[in-house]
C-alpha cells in the first residue's frame, strides 16, 4: 500500500470516528404581535409603540437573529390598528393569537383596549406588555401581563417627594382629571401620594372628556386656594386649556402634570405664560444629560430614521422588546411559562439602564417595569430636565 493511499484511508477513518461537525443552529421565525391606535386621535401612541418595536426587531435581525438555546430566530413583527376602540382591540388580538399564532404581544396603549385584549391573552398564556395605565391591568389573576412604562402609581410618590423637598411652600394641592377609569385611577394614585407626604388635598375634581369651558370647575377649585394645580391625567390639549383658563382666573401658583408625556402640546394650547413652570415626571427628553447614555443613542437613531424626536412610549417599547428577548435567551426557550420564570427574578440591562420588574405591593404581583424617571419643567417655551429620581419600589430592589 502506498503512503498516499494509507494517508487517505486514515483521513476517512478519522471522519468516520469523529462524525460530522456540529450542525449550524437552525433558523426559525418568531412572530411577535403589536397592538395600538395607529390611526385616529390617539395615533401618536401607537406610532411610537410600533417604531420602538421596529428598531429593536431590526437590530436583532441584522445581528444574525435571536439565539435561543440551539436555535436562531428571525423576528417577524405583526402590528394591528385598533383605533383606540375596545371592540377593535378584541378583534385584532384574536387575529394575532389564533391566525398569526403569536405567543408574545409586545406593545399596546389605551386602558380599555388592554382590558379587551387581556380577555384573550390570559387564558391562552400569551405574554402581553403594554403602556396602559389602568390599575386593574396588573393583578395576580393576570400573570402574563406586564406594564412597560411607569404608571401613576410609580410616578406620583417620587414626584411629590421631590416637590416637598424642593418647594416647601407648596402645601395645598388641587387635582383634576377626566371623568373615566384613566382619570380616576390617576387621581387616586396622586391623592394617595399627596396624603402620604402630608400635603393637603384641596380638590379631587373630574371633568368630561372633550370639555372646552373649564371656568365653572376652575372657579370652584380655585376658591379652595390651592398652592398647586395638578392636571393629572388630562391629555395635553385639555391640560393646556385648564392651565390657560386658570391663569385667566388669576391663578399664579405651581403647576404639575403627573401623566404628562408631551409638554410641547401644552405650551401650544396654553401659551408660554400659562405653561411656564409646569413640572412633569412622565415626560422624557432623549437629549438630556439626566437620561441614560443609551437613551440618547436611541434618540439619535430614532430621529435619523423617522425624522422626529421620540417620546417615552417609543423608548419604553424598545426596552420591552429587549427585556423579553433577553429573558428568552436566559430561559433557553421561547415558551412563555419558561420565560415567565426568568422575567421577575433578574435585573436586565436596557436602554433605560438597570431595569427590574416589581410592583407587588401595589398590584399584588410583580409585573411593573421599574426604571429611573426624570422630572422636567417648562421654561420660556422649552422643556428643561431638572433631576433624575427613583420610584420608591426600585430603591428596594
Amino acid at each position: 500500500m502506498t503512503p498516499r493511499r494509507s494517508l487517505a484511508i486514515l483521513i476517512v477513518l478519522a471522519f468516520a470516528v469523529a462524525g460530522p461537525g456540529p450542525a449550524p443552529a437552525a433558523e426559525k421565525t418568531l412572530t411577535i404581535g403589536l397592538l395600538g391606535p395607529l390611526s385616529g386621535g390617539a395615533a401618536s401612541y401607537g406610532v411610537e409603540l410600533q417604531r420602538g418595536a421596529e428598531m429593536r426587531t431590526d437590530e436583532i435581525n441584522k445581528a444574525g437573529g435571536l439565539k435561543v438555546g440551539g436555535d436562531v430566530y428571525k423576528i417577524k413583527l405583526v402590528a394591528y390598528d385598533h383605533k383606540a376602540q375596545a371592540a377593535e382591540a378584541a378583534t385584532a388580538t384574536n387575529k394575532l393569537v389564533f391566525q398569526d399564532k403569536v405567543k408574545y404581544i409586545i406593545g399596546n396603549a389605551v386602558g380599555a383596549t388592554c382590558n379587551a385584549a387581556q380577555t384573550i391573552t390570559e387564558p391562552n398564556k400569551v405574554m402581553f406588555s403594554f403602556v396602559c395605565w389602568g390599575t386593574a391591568n396588573l393583578a395576580p389573576e393576570k400573570p402574563y401581563s406586564f406594564r412597560s412604562m411607569l404608571s401613576q402609581w410609580e410616578l406620583a410618590e417620587p414626584f411629590y417627594r421631590w416637590v416637598k423637598e424642593n418647594h416647601p411652600k407648596v402645601k395645598r394641592v388641587a387635582v383634576i382629571s377626566p371623568n373615566d377609569t384613566s382619570g380616576k385611577d390617576t387621581n387616586t394614585a396622586v391623592v394617595k401620594a399627596l396624603k402620604g407626604l402630608a400635603f393637603e388635598v384641596t380638590a379631587d375634581e373630574y371633568y368630561e372628556r372633550g370639555t372646552k369651558d373649564f371656568y365653572p370647575v376652575l372657579t370652584k377649585l380655585l376658591a379652595q386656594k390651592p398652592d398647586m394645580i395638578d392636571v393629572a391625567a388630562a391629555p395635553a390639549g385639555e391640560a393646556g386649556l385648564i392651565l390657560k383658563q386658570a391663569m385667566e382666573l388669576g391663578f399664579k401658583g405651581a403647576k404639575g402634570w403627573t401623566a404628562g408625556t408631551n409638554p410641547f402640546t401644552i405650551i401650544g394650547v396654553a401659551g408660554r405664560e400659562a405653561a411656564e413652570g409646569v413640572w412633569s415626571p412622565a415626560n422624557i427628553n432623549v437629549k438630556s444629560e439626566h437620561v441614560n447614555s443609551a437613551v440618547r443613542k436611541f434618540g439619535e437613531a430614532y430621529e435619523k430614521r423617522y425624522g422626529e424626536v421620540p417620546g417615552v412610549i417609543a423608548v419604553a417599547n424598545f426596552a420591552a422588546f429587549d427585556v423579553f428577548t433577553q429573558a428568552m435567551q436566559r430561559a433557553g426557550s421561547v415558551e412563555t411559562d419558561r420565560v415567565l420564570e426568568v422575567l421577575t427574578k433578574e435585573r436586565f440591562e436596557t436602554v433605560w439602564g438597570p431595569l427590574v420588574i416589581g410592583g407587588k405591593e401595589t398590584y399584588g404581583i410583580d409585573r411593573q417595569f421599574l426604571y429611573p424617571l426624570v422630572i422636567s419643567e417648562v421654561r420660556e417655551g422649552k422643556i428643561v430636565d431638572i433631576t433624575q429620581v427613583l420610584p420608591a419600589a426600585l430603591k428596594k430592589k
